[in-house]
């Protein structure tokens, strides 16, 4: 009951945040490409600095591992991670927001967010177990780069091992430091001071998580420790649903359903509640294809933009840049097509989305 309370209270938290601030990944990326405004892409590095610097405290005081985690590996598969990236950066900029950004709208009664979800749901239980699972197989392990033990898969290991342990943890706090210094004091992001408040708590929502997880390992209540990611729960959650009922339900599953209560709340408080649905087929076309695309690249990068760019960030996994780079290299691809660019257009994806 504590891993179910709270990994509601977690996605509680984290769905409120982004509901209150307006935050969203594609939102920024595009504000950042095609506007040039880069105060949401900043929000998010505020929300990450949050969240390393808290999850790192808890890591300090012992209450949780990293080396317990999915990102604790011996080798770097940064084909699947790059490549799965760049299927859910392209997939997402086709919806319109990412995985977290669907319930965050569900929250507010949108119901072309709903329709979405479970796309992605049944695309990542068909890539992860399912028809698919033979295409994952031949994609992951193309180039792996190994590693000499697993804590190498985070970058104060990695850095331990070569210029010593002590070295490293100095080099990586200031890191820390700098990292939350260049996010939090940007003149933009200092006027928006509720952006700036939903920032910090995502990133609080996102170590919390790992302190939850981390207390019900140590009393043996789960077989692993996780944070926030919304691309392989949604999937086990309409699984559960379908043929399990909930009484195997996970942290993951409970921070989903959180998520969308907490975005429910804020849409409440602010009488922001509004039914939408598809204005016209081509739309629920490009968002059932945006969805095959998220679910399928969130299976292969092992998380989503907060999945990898939160939580894997947040226990400075090796394998976070190039997700992240491959999510937003996807999304600015997929901007392209969308805008018609001369170029892009021409492929015959633009011509299905049409």
């Amino acid at each position: 009951m504590f891993l179910l309370v709270g990994g509601f209270i977690c996605g509680l938290i984290a769905g409120a945040a982004a509901r209150y601030g307006h935050m969203c990944s594609m939102g920024a990326i595009e504000d950042a490409v095609v506007g040039g405004n880069w105060r949401g892409v900043k929000a998010w590095g505020l929300a990450l600095a949050s969240a390393v610097i808290a999850t790192q405290t808890l890591y300090y005081f012992g209450i949780f591992d990293p080396l317990n985690t999915l990102y604790a590996t011996t080798a770097i598969d940064w084909p699947a991670a790059l490549l799965g990236g760049i299927m859910f950066g392209l997939g997402m900029s086709m919806v319109g927001t990412c995985c977290f950004g669907l319930l965050v709208r569900l929250g507010g009664g949108d119901i072309r967010a709903l329709i979405t979800t479970v796309f992605v749901g049944i695309t990542a239980i068909a890539v992860n177990s399912g028809a698919l699972s033979n295409v994952r197989q031949h994609i992951e392990g193309i180039s792996l780069i190994p590693l000499d033990a697993q804590s190498q898969s985070f970058a104060p290991g990695l850095l331990a091992s070569v210029i010593g342990t002590n070295s490293s943890t100095i080099f990586c706090r200031l890191m820390l430091c700098v990292l939350f210094w260049c996010a939090a004091f940007d003149d933009k992001l200092l006027r928006r001071p509720r952006l700036m408040l939903s920032a910090i708590a995502l990133g609080l929502a996102v170590a919390a998580g790992w302190g939850v997880t981390g207390m019900a390992y140590q009393e043996m209540d789960t077989a692993r420790v996780e944070s926030l990611s919304f691309v392989a729960p949604g999937g086990r959650a309409i699984l559960q649903f379908m043929s399990e009922g909930l009484r195997d339900t996970t942290f993951g599953i409970a921070s989903l359903f959180g998520v969308i209560a907490g975005a429910l709340l804020i849409a409440i408080a602010r009488n922001e509640i509004s039914w939408e649905a598809f204005d016209d087929t081509r739309e629920m076309r490009r968002h059932i294809f945006g969805a095959f695309l998220m679910g399928s690249g969130g299976i292969l990068a092992k998380g989503c933009t907060i999945g990898q760019g939160l939580s894997a960030g947040s226990v400075l996994s090796l394998t976070m840049p190039v997700a992240v780079m491959g999510i937003f290299l996807g999304a600015k691809v997929g901007l392209a097509i969308l805008m018609h660019s001369p170029i892009l257009g021409q492929f015959k994806i633009a011509k299905l989305l049409r």
